[in-house]
């Protein structure tokens, strides 16, 4: 069993923002989670995040519909999965 402090617990109820956007002018992008909704999540940025979101948006330029492209992206999924979490323990 790990023990967490009271800011790690923070940042696992939502308590604390983690990483920046890649591009602020599209916060969705790099944002763990599907786009800006479920603001429960909160916001974190990790690079495996941006890496998936990077597949999703390659794969639409190559003319995949939406739906499609993330198919296509699932395999960059657990990692992204993995970070999100870790970024809310360790805040990294």
């Amino acid at each position: 069993m790990q023990s967490l402090d009271v800011e790690q617990l923070a940042r696992i109820c939502g308590g604390a923002d983690v990483g920046t956007p890649p591009d602020p002018s599209n916060p969705s992008f790099g944002r763990c989670g599907p786009g800006t909704g479920m603001k429960f999540l909160g916001n974190v940025y990790t690079p495996e995040c941006t890496a998936h979101d990077q597949a999703v948006n390659d794969a639409q330029k190559k003319g995949a519909p939406y739906w499609l492209a993330n198919v296509e992206a699932i395999p960059k999924l657990p990692a992204a999965v993995y970070s999100y979490f870790r970024a809310r323990i360790t805040g990294r």
